[in-house]
């Protein structure tokens, strides 16, 4: 191989290795997107295909199996969950403005990735069925756990009047998921993420509002 040759040989490389990476995330957007509207067992590999424009076959070059495509896509929103809260949780703010920013921290995080809130609505209800399905509900007991150490932090301070922080957590986190799901409603139930945030807003203002001392 001449001089000459080498970059063209190098470009063609480095081209080819971003069109593999575009597809794999084209992959795993479509995948997170049908986990937001359908149980996991009852998404093909054909359906994540179709949505992402690519043919049948990359799923299985770029992911080996559909549940390797799966579990993929749920590491990478855990990801995202886990920074997102433990970001507000280590938050160099004072304990009431660290328990609120955890709030909005979650809603949004709920909204940007509402396969999550269908996640675990779908774990919640026929249990986890897989070792991905146990490491989210593992994970996101974890969070719940941090929010509700913020909540203890917020009671010692005095920030907030003394409530259980274990039942306020669970409380909040039941409220935030359900108000969430609401999003994915196709009835009459159904809440825009616009009008979802709005609400979560005012009922933070007055949640916060009953539990300042």
């Amino acid at each position: 191989m001449t001089d000459a040759q080498k970059p063209v040989a190098g470009d063609a490389a480095a081209r080819g290795s971003r069109r593999k990476e575009r597809t794999r995330v084209l992959l795993l957007d479509a995948a997170e997107l049908l986990l937001s509207q359908r149980a996991p067992e009852e998404i093909r590999v054909e359906d994540v295909a179709a949505q992402a424009g690519v043919s049948a076959a990359s799923v299985y070059v770029h992911f080996g199996t559909k549940d390797a495509l799966l579990a993929a896509v749920t590491e990478r929103v855990l990801a995202v969950a886990t920074d997102a809260l433990r970001s507000a949780y280590t938050a160099e703010v004072p304990p009431l403005e660290r328990f609120a920013g955890v709030g909005t921290a979650y809603m949004q995080l709920l909204l940007e990735h509402p396969a999550v809130v269908k996640y675990l609505t779908v774990t919640g209800e026929r249990g986890p069925r897989t070792p991905v399905e146990a490491e989210v509900v593992a994970r996101f007991s974890q969070l719940r756990r941090e929010f509700e150490e913020s909540i203890r932090d917020a009671v010692e301070a005095s920030a907030i009047r003394r409530v259980d922080p274990e039942l306020m957590s669970y409380v909040l986190f039941g409220a935030w998921n359900g108000i969430a799901a609401l999003a994915l409603r196709r009835d009459d139930l159904m809440l825009s993420p616009e009008r979802i945030e709005r609400a979560v807003s005012e009922a933070g203002v007055a949640l916060l509002d009953g539990l300042i001392n």
